[in-house]
């Protein structure tokens, strides 16, 4: 018995041995697919040396002291499922190749030093749009709301040439994007540059909750910039005038259509009228965009501020009765009082473990809670101690939540990079955090809020000597953030909000000094 089944096997392996060049041909395969997406990848990008992709709003002049941009190449929208994988393969070589190619220091040691040549990379006006940097080099257009909200803070400007940069790459980002989605059905969460003047949309995992609040803010700063006072009151030397006034309200005019029928989309899709919040069937992607979530305190409080954006600008019509009541019932749902903290969707498990989300933060950045009204002074004031309760902010500030939650995590991200939207140390997060410490600050008297700020500052100023740049994100021990495939942005132009809380943090201890 034992003689046949040695037989058997040695049959059995003779039969196997045609399968090897099968296996080496595909092996070829891959090999040969990934010199031609690598190649693809390169020549597409447009920030490399020999890039062929085009900047389409590359005439940019001042006149009379205004910035104008002077004609433009045209942007074509690219559809279909073989270019739409073609994105995602891009995408995700970007990614890749990163970990082993991105993250250059910067050449200087000293932090103001490094702040400059950090707005000299990423604030270039002859670059087609902004990145946070790196393997992000396609256009995310929630940078314009999220990451990037407090470039257009002329407070902050280095000189005034810097001043110009940050507008013109502002207002170039904003005219690309609507001249995209324009010519689109839906928004998306990336526009991914496919050729010389072609892009093709993409979605990280699900359609987004926060561009078209993004594309709004933008126009609302290029207009407008009395955010950054209201949102951020602090007073130095340093003032500039916005040169984008009769550039931005020419482009709401010219897409204002387009804005309309984008928001009547969304709100169609993802805003429930009996409930009336975001629905819970239905998956939304925001900046915590590698977890699945079901009606996100997140996403309700960007749809709130997207409609009063959208009402400001006429875009659609008045009605501040929706917005009062929409925030009250936005407060009423997700609001844990005894714990003291926003829920962060509305999934059974959010609700049986009361789960906590840092991008809770987008209720301060927004204005939908607001240190000066007393009322909301309570959800901030208790959310902080809840945070520091629970050392979400340590050891420095801010840990997206203080556990993984592996179970709602994309497929990929899970092999990826698990701890990116949990545990890791968010800088965006953080700095938004500190300005609001300092915010409680001036509103309390209670100088106990002004020192943690300091604590939160004096690590991330040690930060960009340490890494010689201004790391995305950090791991949960406060290191420099890697995995084998992912490693964290090092000269991110997000800097820009910690020298907003830094400027904050100096004008505020001088009053507390007089």
């Amino acid at each position: 018995m034992n003689k046949k089944f040695s037989k058997f096997l040695v049959k059995l392996r003779f039969k196997n041995k045609p399968q090897k060049p099968f296996l080496k041909r595909f092996g070829f395969f891959l090999i040969f697919l990934t010199i031609i997406i690598a190649i693809f990848s390169y020549f597409t990008n447009p920030f490399v040396k020999f890039s062929l992709v085009k900047d389409p709003y590359a005439q940019v002049v001042i006149e009379d002291g205004n910035i104008v941009i002077k004609g433009s190449e045209d942007l074509t929208l690219r559809g279909g499922r073989y270019i739409g994988g073609l994105a995602k393969l891009k995408s995700g070589w970007h990614i890749v190749s990163s970990r082993f190619t991105g993250g250059k220091k910067a050449s200087s040691n000293t932090v103001d030093e490094i702040i400059k040549e950090i707005h000299l990379i990423r604030f270039d006006p002859s670059e087609p749009y902004l990145i946070s940097g790196d393997h992000f080099s396609m256009l995310y257009p929630r940078s314009l709301g999220i990451f990037y909200h407090s470039l257009l803070d002329d407070r902050t400007a280095l000189s005034e040439t810097d001043w110009k940069n940050r507008q013109v790459i502002y207002l170039k980002t904003l005219t690309y994007a609507s001249n995209i989605y324009s010519q689109s059905s839906e928004l998306s969460t990336t526009i991914v540059p496919v050729g010389p003047g072609s892009v093709a949309l993409m979605n990280i995992y699900a359609v987004p909750s926060d561009t078209l609040y993004s594309l709004l803010f933008a126009y609302q700063q290029l207009i407008d910039n009395s955010y950054q006072r209201d949102n951020y009151p602090y007073d130095n030397d340093i003032s500039y005038d916005l040169a984008t006034k009769e550039a931005a309200t020419k482009l709401l005019a010219e897409h204002k259509d387009s804005l309309k029928r984008h928001y009547d989309g969304f709100k169609g899709y993802a805003y429930d009228e009996q409930s009336g919040l975001i629905r819970k069937n239905i998956l939304l992607s925001g900046t915590k965009d590698i977890m699945k979530k079901y009606g996100a305190f997140y996403d309700n409080v960007v749809f709130w501020k997207t409609a009063q954006l959208a009402q400001d600008l006429g875009v659609i019509e008045k009605d501040q009765a929706f917005l009062d009541q929409y925030k009250q019932r936005i407060i009423d749902t997700y609001w844990l009082g005894e714990r003291g903290h926003f829920l962060e969707d509305l999934s059974e498990e959010s609700l049986s473990e009361s789960w906590y989300s840092s991008d809770w933060m987008i209720a301060f950045q927004t204005g939908f809670l607001d240190p000066d009204d007393e009322d909301d002074l309570v959800y901030l004031t208790k959310t902080v101690e809840y945070i520091q309760r629970n050392a979400i902010d340590k050891p420095f500030a801010l840990q997206y939540s203080p556990d993984k939650r592996n179970q709602r995590m994309y497929g990929v991200v899970k092999w990826l990079s698990p701890e990116y939207g949990s545990t890791t140390i968010w800088s965006n997060w953080g700095m938004e955090y500190t300005k609001l410490l300092i915010r409680l600050a001036q509103v309390t008297n209670d100088i106990t809020y002004l020192e943690q700020a300091k604590t939160h500052l004096d690590a991330y100023t040690f930060n960009i000597k340490r890494y010689q740049g201004y790391p995305e994100v950090y791991d949960q021990e406060g290191d420099f953030y890697k995995t084998p495939l992912y490693k964290s942005i090092r000269r991110t132009g997000w800097v820009v909000t910690f020298e907003q809380a830094r400027e904050m943090y100096k004008d505020l201890v001088k009053d507390f000094n007089q």
